[in-house]
């Protein structure tokens, strides 16, 4: 059968949702690609049609309330459970598994079973304890303060306590880290001290409102490190984690796998698990298999007993046959498309970037290349997002005969080899691609541009080195998407003052839609922050800043001996509460 995930009816209202909630007291012990932004994956949503977004409750401070009531779950040990190791093959190999330098998408599952952040957000949407056992903030979303957990450990040894938290958040402002997911929220939002009152209080402090911050202090990226092993390892903390997670770090080998082990200590759990204590699997293996193929016969033949981002036919049809349960999560956020380099000819010229959208087809595309997994899209913004423009996303839809006459207009005129010319010069696209996330439409994609005129250059490469060409400016179109409950990462991929170091690939300089992005971070006004999302989403699209794709599945494929498979809020495997069958 099928398994879509339940998260999917509920995302497009839950991203505000008490995203100030102050004072949260806690009940028992309680995220292809170049950096962050150009999250892997490139595989689709479920048969269904995406819902439509709604608005988000109000996002301005409230008084203090309790916590979420804990859901009645039985916390019974259930010892019957316990055991086995779990075998997950992966497409691409990690950069590190530092929370504070982290930004591609093969990370952000191994975060986050290895380390806690200090709030954590359950499926629904709503926020719980997690490190912090209470928290509050001030009117003007600047000071966050967090009543802190007595009784964890890190995986060393290391006492969790407020210079713990300091050390973390000012760790990732460390001038070695040059971009990351955590440096670019809290640069965003002129982070600017931790103030440690004692081991168990601590104050979070911004120079500019940051509205949503409660939410993101629950994300990966802001999760907490040992200060001892940030100390101990330096610039080697990447491939030595130590956070105070249910599973804790074995080995790192490059280019093979990455174990991890359970925390026999681990205590302090999330309220909204199934169960309370120490995870159920022994360990969990991450084994690093680039191509689908190799991970779908490891699955078969019982290497693995989970595999990643398999092709969409091979998930179906094995779905099919009863040998594998196919998961599936239709990511928010940012979804599947081409950022368009304005700084680069000929994709500095709106009419060739507007031609170029005009050129492709994303229904046949998406029901190409994922069968009926595919859901295209059309806009800069998934509809499954909080805030999602739908005027935004009826600017353009597939006409090629508008496409040529575009380029036409434009003086590109087509040649007797079906190649457009102007001035002597090809109409050529230079189009740096990772078969490892774009195997399943980089040639679809080629083939709709070329039947416009254009002169499509694909050049295949690993993560890295579209890292490299990326920071350069050396391409004409680049692929990424960005999982995110809420329109918020739009400021770190179009906010120009993030083309150096940073995430905007567009290279698009404009002082209104920075001026937008930037009121949209820091308004604590959630109907003021839905507006200028809405502005910001049309100006990306007028401008033609992206060619938008599809919305992101995640796609798993596991043995029916894996029991609880269970997603996180933006779609990563949650491995605490599972088990495997005896």
């Amino acid at each position: 059968m099928l398994k879509s995930n339940k998260l999917f009816a509920v995302l497009t209202a839950l991203v505000v949702a008490s995203l100030l909630l102050a004072a949260c007291g806690a009940p028992t012990a309680a995220p292809a690609v170049a950096p962050a932004t150009q999250a892997p994956a490139a595989t689709l949503a479920p048969a269904a049609k995406a819902p439509a977004a709604t608005s988000a409750p109000a996002a301005t401070p409230v008084p203090a309330t309790a916590a979420p009531a804990a859901p009645t779950l039985a916390p019974t040990a259930m010892p019957d459970l316990k055991g086995g190791t779990v075998t997950i093959g992966i497409a691409n190999e990690p950069q590190t598994l530092d929370p504070g330098a982290a930004v591609m998408v093969q990370e952000q599952m191994i975060l986050l079973n290895l380390f806690d952040s200090l709030l954590a957000t359950a499926p629904d949407g709503t926020l719980h304890p997690g490190l912090a056992l209470s928290w509050s903030a001030n009117a003007a979303a600047t000071e966050f303060t967090f009543k802190l957990r007595p009784d964890v450990k890190f995986h060393d040894g290391t006492p969790f306590n407020g210079a713990a938290v300091k050390a973390s958040f000012d760790h990732v402002l460390d001038p070695a880290i040059k971009d990351s997911g955590a440096r670019s929220l809290l640069v965003d939002h002129k982070y600017k001290e931790t103030v440690v009152t004692d081991d168990s209080d601590v104050t979070i402090k911004f120079d500019s409102a940051y509205p949503t911050f409660l939410h993101d202090a629950a994300r990966q990226w802001l999760s907490i490190s040992s200060p001892t092993a940030l100390t101990k390892s330096g610039k080697d903390y990447g491939r030595n984690p130590v956070g105070t997670g249910p599973f804790r770090f074995v080995k790192w080998d490059a280019q093979s796998q990455i174990v991890v082990e359970r925390n026999p200590d681990y205590a302090w759990g999330p309220e909204y698990a199934t169960h309370k204590g120490a995870a159920y699997l022994d360990q969990v293996v991450f084994r690093i298999l680039p191509e689908a193929a190799t991970r779908l016969t490891a699955l078969q033949t019982g290497e693995l007993q989970i595999a990643a981002d398999p092709t969409a036919l091979d998930a179906i049809d094995l779905n099919k046959s009863g040998k594998a349960v196919l998961e599936t999560f239709a990511q928010p956020g940012v979804p599947a498309m081409m950022m368009l380099n304005t700084a680069k000819a000929p994709t500095d010229d709106v009419a060739v970037r507007k031609a170029m959208i005009l050129s492709v087809n994303q229904d046949e595309l998406a029901k190409t290349a994922f069968k009926d997994l595919g859901i295209p899209t059309y806009s800069v913004i998934s509809p499954t997002t909080w805030g999602f423009n739908k005027d935004a996303a009826a600017t353009y839809k597939f006409n090629l005969d508008a496409a040529g006459k575009l380029l036409d207009d434009d003086g590109w005129k087509m040649g007797a080899d079906g190649i457009r010319v102007k001035d002597g010069k090809k109409l050529t696209i230079d189009y740096i691609t990772s078969p490892t996330w774009e195997e399943a439409f980089n040639e679809l994609l080629s083939g709709y541009l070329k039947k416009a005129g254009f002169d499509v250059n694909m050049r295949a490469m690993d993560d890295n080195a579209i890292g490299t060409e990326a920071a350069a400016g050396h391409y004409n179109m680049l692929y990424i998407y960005w999982t995110r409950a809420d329109p918020s990462p739009l400021r770190n991929l179009f906010d120009s003052a993030n083309i150096k170091d940073g995430s905007a690939y567009t290279r698009f300089v404009n002082a209104d839609l920075d001026k937008t992005l930037a009121d949209a971070s820091t308004a604590t006004d959630d109907k003021v922050r839905l507006q200028d999302y809405m502005t910001a989403q049309k100006m990306i699209m007028d401008n033609a800043l992206v060619l938008p794709l599809f919305t992101v599945n995640m796609l798993y494929l596991d043995l029916p001996s894996v029991k609880n498979f269970e997603f996180d809020l933006e779609g990563y495997p949650w491995f605490y509460d599972m088990t495997l069958a005896k």
